[in-house]
């Protein structure tokens, strides 16, 4: 026991060397050594051989492992750099054109430029409506977007409110896919020289807010022709979708007023809902020729897309202009007589009803080629009232203003056309030969038909008449009994022959007018009634009596016309049976002069007469009302000098209720004496009495004009 104690601080001192050594062996080695150490029977046995310890290695073997590892390394570095190399060479040989591209189109936008709009003119080369050049302060959406305190700035500045701007700014990026983000909003016009300056001066308060001209439409002659010139609006989401919302159709493009690319849609020719476009009357008739064309700006634009600079510029092409063959002298002198006499009737008549002279309409027409001389409606509006935008308190008075302003009586709006329709009975009378000029009808001023008494409309008895004295006295009582006579023969001339006549003369038929929104008027018929039955079965009967082809007749019951059909039927006659279209426009013309497009008179129908014989005993008793001291409108035309020129017409007063005044025609027609008739003038006036007494002095007074003043010489170059 002594023995073993005393050699035990050897053997611990043996096993601390062994463990330094195996601490600097490699991993086999030192394990083997632990373990020899860890069990003390093979440690202490003289049978268990010592394993030698192994050296840490020569400095070969040493630089032969660091070699490989390093070897190992340059692989993994050169595997990575092919990588590399090739990831490049497909990013710039293979795939580098299609990302310049990219690049390109995300750093450049297109931002179109509006063209000035064309011109419509007088045929004497007056402007009746152009552009004009104005201070406008736009804003850019974008960048008001990331700088939203420049909003209320400008406000002060322009003396606006903050929440105006943005409704403009909503506005104008509403639901449009074709709309620009870069296209500036326009937020106020006709700016100031100082403002211009303070935007101009401190354009770190203003990022985004740009003072520039643009063009804005402006009508000199304010509420004259208002409703046939019409005017421009902002571009609606329907309008931008396709010309056919303004009323263009395929006939147009048959007519080669515009192409059928054109007619497909307005988004094809740049058009974006920051445009203003025409709205209503020869504003949008004509928009595809005053439009233009827009310019380009290419833009560059930085990551944020905030505008950096023009990159290029394509200018646009202003628009042609529109040459009218209205007169501006002539239609001054019809709107004033139209003026003065509804003005003069609401002074001196009263109506149970309402008001008396509501409305009142007048055409004037070139009977040779159905040229539209002259068109005016009252009462008319400022149409630079709705240059960007009407306000709420302007729209609201136009529209409850008496007469309504904005519609268009000459083209819109029907009346019953009373006495006037004789023209289509007599000559249907006389074409089928149901009876002759020499055929006498005793007129005891009522006719009676069973239980039905109707009355010559101012009570007169006008004894033996003839079909010349009955159009120049206007016999009610005679006209009764060609539409009994017609009915009572219906097998020998058809259940239609007055109704088939007055088509020919355009008697409810479209005219082909170059005007949107006419309404065509209506002639009273069996068809007419069932159509109207299905439409308010219990307001208009089905059926067609003996009494309603009398009424129909003389210009009554459900037969209702417009001005310009009248003046269409009576040009008709004036010149011997042709029935020409209406057009206002003579020619498109570019802005330096050329001549783009003569509009040439197109023939819509004829009307044929049996004789000379008929025809003269027609124009004798239209000559007769005018001329004669028994004639309708002899007092109308007193003093008038018919040895220089013949003049001829007819009156009309159509009863629409009792309870209010009748509606007052007159339509007259001619020219120098000798010559065939060359002008037609056609007046209504609602609820305003007679013809001979409201209607027939408008129309002497632009006769009286036509002979002192005659129509200027139609104007095509500058």
């Amino acid at each position: 026991m002594r023995s073993r104690g005393r050699w035990a601080p050897r053997r611990a001192a043996r096993r601390l060397r062994r463990r330094q050594r195996a601490a600097r062996l490699p991993l086999p080695g030192r394990s083997r050594l632990l373990r020899r150490e860890r069990d003390p029977v093979a440690a202490l046995s003289p049978l268990a051989p010592l394993e030698p310890a192994r050296a840490p290695g020569t400095g070969e073997e040493v630089r032969a492992r660091f070699g490989l590892r390093l070897s190992l390394v340059a692989l993994a570095v050169t595997a990575l750099f092919a990588a590399l190399v090739v990831r490049l060479w497909t990013l710039q040989v293979i795939d580098g054109p299609r990302y310049f591209s990219l690049a390109e189109a995300t750093t450049t936008r297109d931002v179109p430029v509006a063209p000035p709009r064309g011109e419509i003119l007088a045929r004497g080369g007056q402007v009746l409506a152009r552009d004009v050049s104005t201070e406008a302060v736009t804003v850019d959406p974008q960048t008001l977007a990331v700088h939203p305190e420049v909003v209320p700035r400008v406000a002060a500045l322009l003396g606006v409110s903050a929440s105006f701007i943005r409704q403009r700014l909503e506005a104008a990026q509403r639901g449009l896919d074709n709309l620009s983000p870069f296209v500036p909003v326009p937020i106020a016009t006709n700016v100031s020289a100082q403002t211009v300056a303070v935007i101009a001066e401190h354009r770190s308060q203003f990022p985004g807010v740009t003072a520039s001209p643009l063009y804005e439409r402006s009508y000199p002659y304010r509420d004259l022709a208002a409703q046939v010139i019409g005017y421009v609006g902002a571009i609606t989401p329907a309008e931008l979708n396709g010309y056919a919302k303004l009323g263009y159709t395929r006939a147009d493009v048959a007519a080669s007023v515009i192409t059928p690319a054109e007619l497909n849609g307005y988004a094809k020719l740049g058009y974006t809902e920051n445009d203003q476009v025409g709205q209503t009357g020869l504003e949008a008739e004509y928009e595809l020729a005053l439009r233009g064309r827009p310019g380009v700006d290419e833009v560059a634009v930085d990551p944020a897309g905030n505008v950096v600079r023009t990159v290029g510029h394509v200018p646009p092409r202003p628009g042609d202009d529109v040459v009218l063959n209205l007169d501006l002298g002539l239609e001054q002198a019809l709107s004033s007589a139209l003026e003065q006499e509804i003005l003069a009737v609401r002074q001196g008549l009263t109506t149970p009803g309402g008001a008396p002279a509501p409305s009142g309409a007048g055409v004037v027409l070139d009977a040779r080629t159905g040229a539209v001389l002259a068109m005016a409606s009252y009462p008319s509006y400022d149409n630079n009232e709705w240059v960007n935008g009407i306000s709420e308190s302007a729209y609201a008075a136009l529209t409850h203003e008496l007469g309504y302003p904005l519609n268009n009586y000459a083209v819109q709006s029907p009346q019953p056309p009373g006495s006037t329709f004789k023209l289509a009975t007599a000559t249907a009378a006389l074409d089928d030969g149901l009876i002759s000029p020499s055929y006498y009808y005793d007129d005891t001023g009522s006719f009676t038909l069973g239980n039905l008494t109707l009355h010559d409309a101012g009570g007169e008895v006008l004894g033996e008449v003839n079909i010349t004295s009955a159009l120049a006295e206007s016999s009610d009582d005679f006209f009764y009994n060609l539409g009994w006579m017609f009915w009572q023969q219906a097998s020998r001339f058809g259940i239609t022959p007055i109704q088939d006549m007055a088509a020919r003369y355009g008697f409810g038929t479209p005219s082909g007018v170059d005007l949107p929104g006419v309404n065509n008027g209506q002639v009273d018929s069996p068809a007419l009634r069932k159509i109207l039955h299905r439409e308010a079965p219990a307001v208009y009967p089905d059926t067609y009596y003996p009494a309603d082809n009398v009424e129909m007749a003389f210009g009554q019951g459900f037969t209702e016309i417009t001005p310009l059909e009248l003046a269409d039927a009576y040009a008709t006659f004036a010149n011997g049976g042709t029935r020409w279209r209406p057009e206002l426009a003579a020619a498109i013309v570019s802005p330096s002069g050329k001549l783009l497009r003569r509009i040439r008179p197109v023939v819509e129908g004829h009307v044929r007469f049996a004789s000379a014989s008929d025809y003269d005993a027609m124009l004798h008793g239209f000559e007769g009302a005018v001329q004669s001291p028994t004639g309708t409108a002899y007092g109308a035309f007193q003093g008038f000098d018919f040895a220089r020129w013949n003049v001829a017409g007819k009156t009309g007063t159509a009863s629409a209720s009792p309870s209010v005044q009748p509606t007052s025609w007159f339509v007259g027609f001619g020219g120098p004496r000798n010559a065939p008739p060359r002008y037609v003038v056609a007046v209504q006036i609602d609820q305003a009495g007679y013809g001979a007494s409201a209607a027939a002095p408008v129309v002497r007074k632009v006769f009286d004009y036509l002979v002192s003043h005659g129509v200027a010489p139609l104007r095509l170059a500058p």
